[in-house]
């Protein structure tokens, strides 16, 4: 009797993930987000390293010829 009442709470966990969150709230969430909720974009003002250090990548020179 537990394996079918803890099968059932599994299967009902799923349609509710299915049905309710992955239908309802994200599309919700990112209409409210809007581009916050995609990937992170690079810093909007560089970082200032102190003293003579410099970064360890060069960003003008492309990866592929790293």
């Amino acid at each position: 009797m537990l394996l079918i009442e803890v099968g059932f709470l599994v299967a009902f966990g799923v349609l509710l993930d299915a049905l309710l969150v992955r239908s309802v709230l994200v599309p919700a969430l990112t209409l409210l987000l809007g581009r916050r909720m995609w990937w992170p974009s690079r810093l909007s003002r560089p970082v200032e390293l102190p003293g003579d250090q410099r970064p360890l990548v060069d960003d003008e020179e492309p990866a592929l010829q790293r």
